[in-house]
Order: structure tokens, then sequence, then C-alpha cells
């Protein structure tokens, strides 16, 4: 059964300081827009369209990149093509420096695709979770893989678009679930499996733009749902092959999703 979700759309990346980090803190998550130029993202999305597997050949799609087909997931890995790596603008940059309270910060050297194309089954709310679960990757809880994650979204995403799910608040009730028992819930992997039993509030549908950048922290509880739309969801996420990030959330092939 489909439930329709409240929206949230983008905050403005030149509101109050003070204010984006009262409700990053807050929340967990930002969604913001004005990070990169219009140009910049729109070139982005001509080039993503272009790539292998993109227009529905999933026999295209060579190794490393990947098509998961019970989710209609194209991943491109480890691209370090021009067109997408520009999305990583300096604006961006600076504020993710904010969020983290730190500055002189490396730079993404790569970019992974995750990319949605159309599903043929119908939109249902997703299973809420943690992210850094696997099992093999034995990430503890605390500090945790990450501190900060990004998704760049690279078209307008409309309900049922393939927009991620996200619980406002969620990091604190999870944050709490973990301290209560910090043996049983030392790593990750054990955590997330108490997270869909846990009342987290209800959810809210991201339905970013075109050039838009969620943000979100550690223990932030979302979820991935179907694109249901006839255009792809075209999305992309920063990589980093230096061995500082190659220490905390490793994907494969020497490449790891960026920490600052």
């Amino acid at each position: 059964m489909t439930t329709k979700l409240a929206p949230l759309t983008a905050t403005r990346a030149d509101e109050p300081i003070a204010q984006i980090r009262h409700q990053y803190a807050k929340d967990g998550f930002l969604l913001l827009s004005g990070l990169i130029d219009d140009e910049i993202s729109e070139n982005a999305r001509q080039f993503s369209l272009q790539q292998p597997g993109m227009d529905g050949d999933s026999s295209s799609i060579q190794t490393p990149d990947r098509y998961l087909a019970e989710r209609k997931l194209v991943e491109h890995h480890a691209r370090q093509d021009e067109a997408l790596l520009a999305c990583f603008s300096g604006a961006f940059i600076d504020m993710t420096a904010i969020l983290v309270d730190q500055h002189d910060l490396h730079r993404p050297n790569g970019v992974q695709t995750q990319n949605l194309l159309t599903a043929s089954c119908a939109w249902t709310r997703p299973s809420p979770h943690i992210d850094g679960i696997p099992k093999e990757n034995k990430h503890r809880t605390f500090p945790g893989p990450y501190r900060i994650a990004f998704i760049f979204y690279l078209n307008d995403i409309e309900s049922g678009g393939g927009g991620t799910i996200g619980w406002p608040g969620s990091q604190h009730i999870v944050r709490d679930k973990a301290q209560s028992d910090p043996v049983q819930y030392e790593y990750l992997h054990d955590l997330n499996k108490e997270v869909p039993g846990l009342d987290l509030g209800e959810p809210v549908e991201l339905l970013p733009k075109r050039g838009d950048i969620l943000f979100f922290q550690n223990l932030w509880v979302h979820g991935a749902t179907f694109n249901t739309r006839p255009t792809p969801r075209l999305a992309i996420r920063p990589l980093c092959s230096c061995d500082a990030c190659n220490t905390r959330w490793y994907k494969r092939d020497g490449w790891s999703f960026w920490q600052p």
C-alpha cells in the first residue's frame, strides 16, 4: 500500500549560517540548494544520461560498474570525468567545512553514480536503515565510519521518482539506543537490526531539484526508494582514493566514500 509522505524541498544555502547549523544538528540532515552553478549541474545531467546502461541496456555495463536489477540501479564506479567532478564546487567544500567545523579540507577525486531507472513496481515506503552496515566491514558504531555523507541530485525529482526518505531527528533516537548497551551495539550491523522497531516519528520524502545536495550525519535514518517515474533519477556521491579516506568508509577497488 502506498502511503503519501510529507514532501521536503531544499533550503537555500544563503540562509543564515547559524540557522543552517541548527537545522543540521536538530534534524541530522540538510537538503541545500545554491551550491552548484546551474550550467555545471546541467552538464553533469546530460553527461550522466549518456553513460553505459542508462538506455536500459544492462549488457553494456562493464566492471567496475554494475547494475543492480532488483533496484534498477546503475552504478558507475570511481569515475573521474570532469563533467561530474565539477559538481564538487568550492561552495560545497566550504559548506562541508562549516557543518563539520573543520577547515582546509581535501577534495574528492572520484565519483560514484547512483542512477535509478524506471521500476515496474508500485512505489512503497522503504524500510529504514543507517549507513555503513555491511557485516564484513565491521564498522563500529562509535565513532562510526563517517561523520558526514552526501548525495548530489542531478535532475528534478517528483514524488515517487526515487527521492530519499528521511526521518528528521532520528540520529538522536538511534544514538540513545546504541548508548543503552554499548556491548550489544558495538557494531553498526547489529544496531541497524533495531532501527525498524524504533519509534522514529513520521518520515519525509525529499524532493530535490537538479543541483541540490543532501548532507547527513552518522546514525541518521533514511531509506532508498524505487523510481516509478518515466525518467531516470540521477545522483552522484563523492569518492576519494587517499590513504586517510581508505581507513574510514572503504567501498572497493581502492576507493572510499569521501570523508573530510
